[in-house]
């Protein structure tokens, strides 16, 4: 498996645990806006598992940009890249 895969794996699993929604129903349409479980609670507590799992810290600015799968997997993208 490679790192993207394991990265959208992971992302999934803690989309899933956050919001307590099942994992296969997390894929690329999957928003803030379609989803009434992403409150703005459980937006930071994504926010901080992200954080802690993948050893990153997001800007302000990018915090508010991470409102879907998609959008958090490209995040993730361009810190890990930045950081080896």
């Amino acid at each position: 498996m490679g790192d993207e895969s394991r990265i959208s794996s992971r992302v999934r699993q803690l989309l899933a645990q956050v919001l307590d929604v099942p994992p296969d129903s997390i894929g690329p349409g999957f928003s803030a806006d379609s989803t009434g479980g992403w409150t703005s609670l459980n937006h930071l507590m994504l926010v901080s598992q992200l954080e802690s799992e993948f050893e990153v810290v997001f800007s302000n600015q990018e915090i508010g940009e991470l409102t879907s799968f998609t959008a958090i997997i490209e995040a993730l993208g361009r810190r890990l890249d930045a950081g080896t």
